[in-house]
């Protein structure tokens, strides 16, 4: 039996009370698997979901209903490895539009992971990702968990509500907006997310470290195939490469349960290049009723328009657009994050009176520069965190110990 997650009645109910003002949802007899809203002010009807779908899908009925007569059907993001058949008939036809290249590994292709990494990498670099989760489990404490089919509330709403902190933090490293932090995107990704998860049709896989989140992935599940949605990790852990062990330790999840497919989704992102053995097309389909001179119209306006906004998203137009947009009204401003420029080193000199200084709370939100920079040396110097202690001299000078070892933090001025 098919699970397509966007097409579920948890999907349609929780997208359509958040965005549709719960108003009556579509559905007609020429066409499956799929369900539609009218749009507000053009004359067509565009699927349920509309841009936050990932890999959704129709079939149309092979009976003889004319109920898209007069009418004029958006469907967005429809990926290439699902084989969709042509209209039939003279009637009913079908205007695709090219918008996006999406990125997967045919995980079915392969016997193991390792066989896999094989087949994409070298072995300087498949070093390299075994000696990132070494020296992270050398560090830390260290759980993966994926959460599918079973999670409880109290650990959910605890997951996402670092999930949203650390995309605050992200992006305000980055100095930009991040949409899916706008408080009604986030209570539906809330509300979606632990239902859909619960229903084997959605999932949550977290990197703990000491018992806190800082690797966070959701991410839909249709069949046999996983479909990576929404993505965070810790920029405390960025010498770690977390965004990579988080795909090597979900691949690892994918080959284990027999998955067919891991779709990276859409976006031109260097990981999804490297992380990828093949890539789709994501189209947009508008079906129309070719004997109505309205629906006739309408398709072809529809066509050029989103043509013509693919060719401005190609060109940069659209980032040049958000960035002009983003400086100069402050609705769209994010705060910037300015890490202070610690520097680590061994204590080779005369031992503090650690009796005398200020012991400090390491994973506080005030020591973030200097956590980071203490991470940083950790990767090439492992030691356990949980073992340290921060001692503060004054704003610009601080003291680890350790059970061997004594570190220097301070800011050379």
């Amino acid at each position: 039996m098919s699970k397509n997650p966007f097409a579920s009645q948890t999907f349609v109910k929780i997208w359509n009370k958040h965005f549709n003002g719960s108003l009556p949802v579509f559905t007609f007899r020429f066409i499956n698997k799929i369900s539609f809203v009218k749009h507000q002010f053009f004359p067509y009807y565009i699927n349920v979901g509309r841009n936050l779908t990932n890999g959704i899908t129709y079939e149309l009925t092979d009976g003889d209903f004319d109920d898209f007569k007069g009418k004029t059907f958006l469907i967005r993001d429809l990926p290439t490895y699902h084989h969709i058949e042509k209209p039939k008939g003279t009637r009913l036809k079908l205007k695709k539009v090219f918008q996006y290249e999406g990125y997967t590994t045919n995980v079915e292709k392969y016997e193991s992971l390792d066989d896999y990494l094989k087949t994409i990498y070298k072995s300087n670099s498949r070093s390299k990702f075994r000696r990132n989760i070494n020296r992270l489990e050398s560090c830390f404490q260290v759980e993966y968990k994926m959460y599918y089919g079973n999670i409880q509330k109290t650990d959910f709403d605890n997951i996402f509500k670092v999930f949203y902190s650390l995309l605050e933090k992200r992006y305000n490293e980055k100095g930009e907006p991040c949409g899916e932090l706008q408080p009604e995107l986030w209570r539906y990704y809330c509300e979606l997310a632990y239902n859909m998860i619960n229903e084997k049709t959605a999932s949550l896989f977290v990197i703990y470290c000491d018992e806190k989140p800082i690797g966070i992935t959701f991410s839909y599940h249709f069949n046999k195939i996983l479909i990576e949605a929404l993505t965070v990790f810790d920029i405390d852990f960025y010498r770690f490469n977390i965004g990579h062990t988080t795909i090597l330790k979900m691949l690892e999840w994918s080959f284990e349960n027999k998955l067919q497919l891991f779709d990276y989704t859409q976006g031109d992102f260097d990981y999804k290049k490297r992380w990828s053995d093949s890539t789709y097309d994501t189209n947009f389909h508008i079906l129309y009723d070719s004997k109505s001179i309205k629906s006739n119209w309408t398709a072809k306006l529809m066509q050029h328009y989103f043509y013509l906004k693919r060719i401005f998203r190609e060109r940069k137009l659209n980032e040049k657009y958000h960035n002009y947009k983003h400086k100069i009204f402050p609705n769209y401003k994010s705060k910037s994050i300015e890490f202070k420029p610690f520097n680590v080193e061994i204590v080779n000199e005369v031992v503090p009176d650690f009796g005398k200084l200020e012991l400090v709370n390491l994973q506080s939100d005030a020591m973030m520069s200097l956590r980071k920079a203490l991470y940083d040396f950790l990767y090439m110097n492992p030691k356990k965190v949980s073992e340290l202690q921060l001692f503060k001299c004054d704003e610009t000078l601080y003291y680890v110990k350790g059970k061997d070892q004594i570190l220097k933090i301070f800011i050379d001025e």
